[in-house]
């Protein structure tokens, strides 16, 4: 009886030690195999992988700075003291004129309500202001993102504490006979409409604000100074129909030539957009409201 237990248990142990062979066996072929096989491969990313496709130029990078005057990266980074950035992060909005040249800072000589007045303009840009005449006798302004090129001026004016609707309507009231009420057709103004003419509005300017220059030389050494970022301009298109004056606001950007660009709305254009027109219409009336204290 010991003997035949004996037998089983020694059959079992070889048992395991046969399986356990077969099993080194089988993990070493499998290991020759992986390696007749192995082939080691060096992949080398290119230089280039993550340039861009297209070369910006610098220029585009860097506001109002030619290549040559670039400055190094942290000077180009680092905020300038006492300015305040009046350009969307994004400027390659669908208004710009393509080859402008964009300003990043008001310019410190500005009174806060130029600067106001330019922020509040390019705002209107963004706000995609389509160009269309309602008459709205309960507000006087448009309700609607629509409005002729009066009415840009108006919003603008009115969002920075100078409500022409008021302040027209009144002057009008109190000095009609220094408003050009021929053009309509009758002696009393009407408080919601006549703030919007532009004639009047024209008029209600040269009472009341900074006359400047009416003809852009872009060699004059006091442009700076006569043109102004906020500064309201009207073009003549016909000299015969004074509806067609247009009216807008010199921009705080300029084309290639340093002539300023103009914010404005027409029908042509559709929408509140910023065009290089200075030196293609002719300009009938130049202000700055309003008018500046220092100068009173």
């Amino acid at each position: 009886m010991r003997r035949s237990t004996r037998r089983v248990q020694t059959k079992k142990s070889n048992n395991y030690k046969y399986l356990v062979i077969v099993v080194i066996i089988f993990a070493a072929l499998q290991f020759w195999i992986l390696k007749s096989f192995y082939k080691e491969e060096i992949i080398k990313i290119p230089l280039d992988l993550f340039e861009a496709n297209k070369q910006y130029p610098l220029t585009e990078l860097v506001i109002n700075k030619s290549t040559e005057d670039i400055p190094d990266e942290a000077q180009i980074l680092e905020p300038v003291p006492g300015t305040k950035d009046i350009v969307p992060e994004e400027i390659a909005n669908e208004n710009l004129t393509e080859d402008a040249t964009y300003s990043n800072e008001i310019e410190n000589d500005l009174s806060e309500d130029q600067k106001n007045i330019v922020l509040r303009t390019l705002e209107i840009l963004e706000e995609n202001v389509k160009y269309e005449y309602e008459l709205y006798p309960e507000t006087g302004y448009p309700t609607e993102n629509v409005g002729v090129s009066t009415d840009i001026i108006a919003i603008v004016l009115r969002d920075c504490g100078y409500d022409l609707m008021e302040l027209i309507y009144d002057d009008m009231l109190n000095h009609s006979d220094s408003y050009p009420m021929d053009i309509i057709g009758r002696d009393e103004p009407i408080k919601y409409i006549d703030f919007r003419h532009v004639f009047f509005q024209e008029t209600f300017f040269k009472r009341h604000a900074l006359e400047l220059e009416t003809s852009y030389d872009k060699n004059h050494a006091d442009n700076n100074i006569q043109w102004q970022p906020g500064d309201i301009v009207y073009f003549q298109l016909d000299e015969e129909n004074p509806h067609k004056d247009l009216g807008g606001f010199i921009s705080p950007n300029t084309n290639q030539e340093g002539v300023p660009l103009v914010i404005m709305t027409s029908e042509e254009l559709g929408k509140a957009s910023e065009v290089d027109v200075l030196l293609d219409y002719k300009i009938v009336g130049h202000y700055r409201y309003p008018y500046p204290e220092e100068m009173q």
